[in-house]
Formats: C-alpha cells, structure tokens, sequence
C-alpha cells in the first residue's frame, strides 16, 4: 500500500529593509555565543606586564585554554601549566 503523501508548507521569509551601514554593522558583530574560556580572555586583556593570571584547571581545561588564548591573542601570551594533583593542574598566563 503507497504511503499517502503530506503536504509540506514551506514557510515564509520575513524580510525587513536595513541601510548598508546597519547591515555592515550586523555582520562585523560578532555572535552571542561565548566560549566557556572567554572569562579568562578579559582577565587576560587587563593583566600588567609583571602580573601572572593563575588558576586551576583539569588536563582538558588546560589544552582548551592554550587553543583559546592561541586563537585570541596569537603571539601575546604565554601558558605554563604544572600538575598539582592527580587530576588538576596550576595554570599560568602572562604577558610574552
């Protein structure tokens, strides 16, 4: 027996009319979206020359800030890392 067909409604685009400025506007924004390393970044943007940022952090959480600030501030950080127990480990962020 054929499986009846359903009709699709497709639904319809809402439109609005925006100024060329407004648009660039929109699309140099950047998304609502945060990392979950994002904190660490506005610390990092308030940090001195002679300030370290220290925290701890998980194996992963390490690696996850080393791509994070690696991405945000190519070439104007350093990231030392050292175990303090089994599962944690002591993060240090400065100024390179």
């Amino acid at each position: 027996m054929a499986k009846a067909r359903t009709s699709r409604k497709s639904t319809p685009f809402e439109f609005e009319t925006l100024s060329s400025k407004e648009a660039v506007e929109r699309r140099s924004a950047r998304g609502t979206r945060r990392s979950k390393y994002s904190p660490i970044g506005d610390q990092f943007k308030e940090l001195g020359e002679d300030k370290v940022l220290a925290f701890q952090a998980s194996k992963n959480e390490v690696q996850g800030v080393r791509n994070y600030m690696r991405r945000n501030f190519e070439g104007k950080h350093k990231v030392n890392s050292r175990r303090v127990d089994d599962d944690k480990y002591e993060v240090h962020i400065s100024r390179a």
